[in-house]
């Protein structure tokens, strides 16, 4: 496997510098667009209608992709390298990715309403939560895309950028 760039912005460049990695953040970036697009216009039927500025919901399958496509890096990288002791998991990463599309459509009544009645949410609450989402729907937009923004940084810096470095790691230096 090819030598990581050094520091967070160099594993960065090395990751994207390989075409695949590009396609998979292009192609999970336009699923998790239309699996957003899916969940507003079937709820208001067919009319996709957003209250936010739209550039938000594009930054937020941006980072979702991004971060999708350092994740399969990542456990390439991990699976390719074990004695390096890379850790990462797909799972870690598709929590929030996935996470963050559902938390964008805070349209959606009748599916959060029907999965917070499923959880034991009596009918009031369960109007409660669904309107307190919508309200902060912005809010919990922007939380998302700063959790996928600091997920990338994170898994970033998880990544050995250079021999030496894993070796002063490794002496604890």
């Amino acid at each position: 496997m090819r030598q990581l760039g050094t520091g967070r912005i160099g594993v960065f460049a090395a990751i994207f510098s390989r075409k695949a990695y590009i396609a998979i953040a292009a192609a999970s970036a336009l699923v998790f667009y239309y699996v957003f697009y899916y969940l507003v216009v079937s709820d208001n039927y067919g009319v996709f209608l957003v209250l936010m500025p739209i550039y938000l919901i594009y930054l937020l399958v941006a980072t979702s992709g991004i971060l999708f496509s350092i994740s399969v890096f990542t456990v390439a990288y991990s699976a390719a390298s074990r004695r390096l002791g890379v850790e990462g998991g797909i799972m870690g990463v598709l929590l929030p990715s996935m996470g963050g599309i559902v938390a964008g459509c805070a349209c959606a009544l009748p599916l959060l309403t029907s999965i917070l009645l499923f959880l034991g949410i009596n009918a009031f609450e369960a109007l409660g939560i669904v309107t307190a989402i919508g309200i902060y729907q912005l809010w919990i937009v922007l939380a998302m895309i700063a959790i996928n923004t600091g997920m990338i940084y994170y898994y970033l810096g998880r990544l050995p950028a250079s021999r030496k470095k894993r070796q002063r790691r490794a002496a604890g230096l």
